[in-house]
């Protein structure tokens, strides 16, 4: 018998667009099926902590609103509130904070009419902003409503009362710090208010200490033992997973900086706000790997009663080739599962193959010919039809006017406008990338790269070469910038169905379950946990 899972969504580029968003269509909706009624849900991605100008940040809030329109479905802008219990800072650098906070404040009102005027029918525009304790943690107050108080309270009690009383989420973010250093304070922990946690941002993860993306790039320190999600489970707490970019560049849903997938019916802000309430939530990195995990067929995020039989079912859609699959229970990991152990390679043509354009590189950063280069570029596909095609676009380089966008999106051209540097790229990284999906109809399919710059050259390249390796094509000489297609990734690499049983003889106390998922690339992705009991 299949596995009752929730919808795949999946997106087929169909007409002209302005905007990758504005192609976006979903083929089909399927019943996610549980023990007392039917429900059907689709997979969304957002972003819910992120930074701009409305604040100590960079950007406006409209350009801001403008780019999660055009790749993510949901965003809530955070900005920055308070911080009651802020130290003093060598140079009175403190006073970029309490300067942040007050544009913030003077600008709350025009900022709750930009985020109502910026819902559609196809996207969700959420209010709310971070608010700052070294003693008690950070945490993003995200509303379903209007908003008309600003409350900024000096205690975190004060704080998860208010987010009670207005059905606010109140999410916790970097916990991994330590205690008095903006790490989570969870003495104070409240599920009703706080029903997941930022496990992943671009501060790092606080999965455990030893878990990948470690605390280095502020100044609070590395990640506490007591204060990660691995010790806080296992002492008996029950939150689901988020992640989020807390990008400071106005760029929502930068890739490699976290985002956050939903399971819900509808991208309306109070459909979004009900599934990450009941937990139908999971973490990214950057690739928008999608996850369904289902325990007795019961969605990511539920509680069960206590049974000794316990079916787990679990799919996984990749933009890459998956590296392992791990079921982790009461923080040990009990199964794995390795697709490329059974995977058909090379990828077989004809067929449905993915293929990642990236570009960008230059000149490292010792030459100190940091720049920002421009890239114009069709991209037409021969012999088959484009099924996907997926951004993974960062923040760098900041510039007012400049924009990542498909300008043009059809079955078989789409028309790329971006721009890369390496000057204050994140994680040092000067690339961006697009990952297409394909379907290739004949053995003899290619693409045709039609470069005007930052240069002017036309490459065309068979699939069939790039069944086993990688090409790789420089716009110029030494220190150019370059793209390059990478290997065809097959279905069986970058996909996996699976069903475990796991057989318990009455556990003495209550367990819980997550799926962990990495690709060859790094990135990652958390399910939020089911428990049992």
């Amino acid at each position: 018998m299949d596995t009752p899972a929730l919808t795949r969504r999946k997106f087929v580029e169909t007409s002209l667009a302005a905007s990758l968003l504005g192609a976006i269509r979903p083929l089909s909706r399927a019943q996610a099926q549980n023990q007392n009624q039917s429900s059907s849900y689709q997979l969304y991605w957002g972003d819910l902590h992120n930074h701009n100008a409305i604040g100590y940040g960079k950007g406006s809030l409209e350009r801001s609103i403008e780019i999660a329109q055009e790749h993510l479905d949901f965003f809530a802008f955070t900005g920055h509130a308070s911080w009651h219990d802020l130290p003093k800072m060598p140079g009175d650098r403190h006073m970029k904070w309490v300067n942040g906070f007050k544009v913030h404040s003077d600008h709350w009102k025009k900022t709750r009419g930009l985020i109502q005027e910026a819902n559609n029918d196809t996207f969700a525009a959420l209010l709310g902003y971070e608010w700052h304790s070294s003693q008690f943690g950070d945490y993003c107050m995200i509303f379903p409503d209007d908003q008309p108080d600003l409350y900024l309270p000096d205690h975190v009690e004060k704080l998860l009362k208010f987010s009670g009383e207005k059905n606010a989420l109140a999410i916790p973010h970097h916990l991994a710090y330590a205690r008095g250093w903006r790490g989570a304070n969870f003495d104070h922990f409240k599920a009703s208010a706080s029903p997941v946690v930022e496990i992943f941002s671009e501060h790092g993860c606080s999965e455990s200490v030893n878990a990948p993306g470690d605390f280095i790039r502020h100044s609070m320190g590395g990640r506490s033992t007591h204060n990660t999600v691995e010790r806080q489970l296992a002492q008996g707490l029950r939150f689901g997973f988020v992640a989020s970019t807390d990008d400071h560049r106005g760029y929502p849903g930068a890739y490699g900086e976290g985002l956050v997938a939903v399971w819900a019916s509808d991208p309306s802000p109070a459909a979004i706000v009900d599934a990450v309430r009941k937990r139908r939530t999971y973490a990214i990195t950057g690739d928008r790997i999608e996850v369904d995990f289902t325990l007795n067929y019961q969605a990511m995020g539920s509680e069960l009663k206590a049974t000794n039989d316990r079916q787990i079912d679990i799919k996984v859609s990749a933009p890459d080739s998956i590296k392992m699959i791990e079921l982790i229970r009461n923080g040990q990991v009990i199964k794995r599962h390795f697709p490329e152990d059974s995977a058909s390679l090379p990828a077989a043509l004809p067929g449905q193959v993915q293929c990642r354009l990236r570009y960008g590189w230059g000149p490292w950063g010792d030459l100190s010919l940091g720049r920002i280069c421009d890239w114009d570029m069709d991209i037409h596909l021969q012999g088959g039809h484009f099924i996907n095609a997926i951004p993974c676009f960062q923040s760098a380089p900041f510039d007012v006017k400049r924009r990542d966008r498909l300008r043009v999106v059809t079955p078989s051209h789409l028309k790329l406008e971006s721009h890369t540097t390496r000057v204050k790229a994140f994680a040092e990284d000067p690339t961006k990338a697009i990952v297409l999906e394909i379907e290739a109809k004949r053995p003899d399919a290619s693409l045709t790269i039609d470069l005007h710059s930052p240069t002017a050259e036309k490459l065309t390249t068979p699939l069939k070469d790039l069944q086993q390796d990688n090409q790789i094509h420089f716009t110029g000489t030494f220190t150019a910038e370059s793209f390059s297609l990478q290997r065809l990734v097959a279905p069986s690499e970058r996909s996996a169905t699976i069903r475990w049983q796991d057989q318990r003889q009455d556990p003495k106390q209550a367990e819980y379950y997550y799926v962990r998922v990495q690709q060859h690339n790094g990135h990652m992705a958390w399910s939020s946990p089911i428990w049992v009991g």
